[in-house]
């Protein structure tokens, strides 16, 4: 078996899972506290690990606004309205509104970053991107027989919040001298 089959098996594994854990812990906790408990749990072994191998410098500290930016558009308003998203909507269809996160990188680049300029191709491919969104959340169906719009909504939001936080880092982080 080709090793790249064997990886996106995995990866497809692994991201989509991340949808229906989000919507059995939806059932016992509050969105906020998913999200606590994403970040607590990813912030733990990452510092173990920074420590160990002294990748943090008391000179990073002078970069802490760019860390606060990119923790509230990375992880904290991303985590949220997935987390709300995922609680609204089937996890099957929470998990596919997901894919609009390299829509939105996109367009944060073409809106946000001075070098990065569409190619018509590029435009055709955005706009397939974003009607497949669309047949996906299906708001033209009468409300208790679709998908839940507001649980849409989150999940667009986390994917812009995200998207923009791909075009900040790369803007205001790339050329820092981080580990």
């Amino acid at each position: 078996m080709n090793p790249a089959y064997l990886a996106f098996t995995l990866l497809g594994f692994i991201w989509g899972s991340n949808f229906l854990f989000m919507k059995l812990a939806s059932v016992w906790i509050s969105p906020a506290q998913i999200v606590f408990l994403r970040v607590l749990f990813g912030f733990i072994p990452l510092l173990v690990f920074a420590l160990a191998t002294r990748a943090l410098k008391w000179r990073h500290l002078r970069h802490a606004p760019h860390f606060i930016v990119m923790s509230l558009l990375a992880t904290t308003a991303y985590y949220y309205a997935f987390a709300k998203g995922a609680a609204l909507l089937l996890s099957s269809v929470a998990g596919m509104l997901s894919g609009a996160i390299p829509l939105f990188s996109f367009i944060c680049a073409w809106a946000l970053l001075r070098d990065e300029r569409p190619s018509g191709r590029m435009i055709a491919g955005m706009l397939c991107g974003f009607l497949g969104v669309l047949l996906i959340a299906h708001p033209w169906t009468s409300a208790g027989t679709g998908v839940n719009l507001a649980g849409v909504l989150y999940m667009v939001a986390g994917s812009l919040s995200v998207g923009c936080s791909f075009a900040y880092a790369r803007r205001f982080l790339t050329g820092l001298d981080l580990s």
